[in-house]
């Protein structure tokens, strides 16, 4: 049984490479560069929580006293015969996300990253090709595994969340490897990093190529126009340095005026649809004949309730006239009592005299 491979050297603080560089050569850290210099491009999703030393058994040389002497690390060479056999197996995801797939799984970035993305991080592009050449299944396995720095506390955040992909992008891999981890993953398109960046987002970011931006979109075209968690699409990602930076304000120009002719031209084909719909079913005696029997029948119901409420109008007018007119009845015959009342007692008083 042929052994299998060391884990591959995260180097998240080694200069970038070329994208040549043979996995087998030595690769060197300068501990006195700060922990800003050391770190990725654009902040990305290395971790500075991160403890290489501890999780990959790094064998490093004595520390050196002077902070000018060098820390080196040797990655071994990849041995194309064996099988890779990961550390822990990756969990499905169990984080809240807007989207998650079900053939998707995740692990720890602390504890048991995958062999892929240490390969990406490293930028170690070699031995990812070998990966892919030599253990296909496991590399297209960890193209569908997210890798997750969780937060200090269960309650904190996560300190960043990636697949390859994500990564590939942001390490900057050949384009033939970014087409290698898209094609075992297409639905990587779809999935968000801590700041709601979708690979798109971070190919702009990067300044990709047309050819990886293009395949990118035809997988997920809706993403081209998603906003991350600041509110800003792939666009509002576009260095303004750099030669594709007239597509951020050309492009939603072009857009608009597209949308613009597409709703005006569904406007007069809906208006030509409407007037042969109407012309259609007024030839059709038996439709015209339904459309005359309801309305017959909404005008009479409508005729009906307009004479209920007159009728109901004219009886409260008349009790309204009934209680005026007995109200002046009344006040007649009590005006003629009194009178009759005083003509009575003017006679008596004419009678004793």
């Amino acid at each position: 049984v042929a052994p299998a491979p060391p884990t591959v050297a995260l180097l998240a603080a080694t200069p970038k490479a070329a994208d040549t560089k043979s996995s087998a050569a030595p690769t060197e850290v300068n501990p006195a560069k700060s922990d800003e210099e050391n770190q990725p491009p654009s902040e990305q999703l290395a971790s500075p929580k991160r403890n290489p030393s501890s999780i990959l058994k790094f064998k490093f040389s004595k520390s050196p006293k002077n902070s000018a002497d060098k820390l080196s690390v040797t990655i071994p060479t990849f041995p194309v015969t064996a099988a890779i056999s990961p550390k822990a197996d990756p969990t499905s995801p169990s984080n809240d996300e807007k989207w998650f797939d079900l053939e998707a799984k995740e692990c720890d970035y602390d504890k048991n990253p995958t062999d892929l993305f240490q390969a990406l991080e490293a930028r170690q592009f070699d031995y990812a090709y070998e990966m892919y050449k030599h253990t296909n299944a496991q590399f297209t396995k960890d193209c569908k595994t997210w890798v997750i720095a969780r937060g200090e506390k269960k309650t904190s955040p996560s300190r960043f969340r990636a697949l390859p992909l994500h990564a590939a992008i942001v390490f900057g891999a050949p384009d033939e490897l970014i087409k290698r981890v898209l094609r075992a993953y297409p639905n990587a398109c779809r999935g968000r990093d801590v700041k709601g960046r979708l690979p798109i987002h971070l190919a702009f970011e990067n300044n990709s190529s047309d050819e990886i931006i293009s395949l990118i979109v035809d997988a997920f075209p809706k993403g081209f126009f998603s906003k991350d968690k600041k509110e800003l699409t792939a666009l509002d990602h576009v260095n303004g340095n750099t030669e594709r930076a007239y597509i951020a304000k050309f492009i939603p120009q072009v857009i608009a005026a597209k949308l613009e002719e597409e709703r005006e031209k569904w406007n007069a084909e809906t208006a030509t649809l409407l007037k042969e719909q109407r012309e259609t079913l007024r030839s059709d005696e038996e439709f015209m004949a339904d459309v005359i029997e309801h309305v017959q029948a909404e005008v009479e119901a409508h005729n009906m309730s307009k004479m209920e409420l007159l009728e109901a109008t004219y009886k409260k007018e008349i009790e309204l006239l009934k209680k005026k007119h007995d109200a002046e009845t009344q006040a007649l015959l009590e005006g003629f009592e009194v009178k009759l009342n005083f003509e009575k007692k003017l006679n008596k008083l004419k009678i004793g005299k």
